[in-house]
């Protein structure tokens, strides 16, 4: 290995480093237009401040209604090349019909946020929705 591909290796790191060090601490409101199932628990639609919590790619969620905390969750921050164009969320749906929310985007920011179940979920078939968007 020569110094250029160590070089092009740590300059990498650092940067991912950096950019996701970055997204902690950020806060917004979302309107769910559905209720939507989190950590085993049911959000009924509605308007909730959501805020993102720790450093590097591993933080957690907290979804809010006034000062009462209705969950937080385990997230994953994925970095995108471009801006979210409005604050929005994703969903899957199970069999019975239920919605389980994976994902949250903030308008403005250039990453994604998956969410992690602390819960074991029920299996069975899962597809992908998208709302607020």
């Amino acid at each position: 290995m020569n110094t250029k591909s160590i070089s092009k290796g740590l300059l990498l790191a650092t940067s991912l480093f950096f950019a996701s060090a970055a997204f902690a601490g950020e806060k917004t409101s979302v309107k769910f237009y559905e209720d939507v199932k989190l950590n085993g628990k049911t959000i009924a639609q509605g308007r909730y401040d959501v805020e993102l919590k720790g450093t590097g790619a591993q933080a957690q969620l907290s979804i809010r209604q006034g000062k009462e905390t209705i969950t937080t969750v385990p997230a994953t921050i994925n970095p995108t090349k471009v801006a979210q164009a409005s604050t929005g969320y994703s969903t899957a749906q199970a069999q019975d019909g239920t919605k389980t929310l994976t994902a949250v985007v903030f308008a403005g920011k250039k990453f994604t946020i998956q969410l992690g179940q602390e819960e074991a979920a029920a299996p069975g078939k899962a597809t992908e929705t998208a709302g607020n968007r």
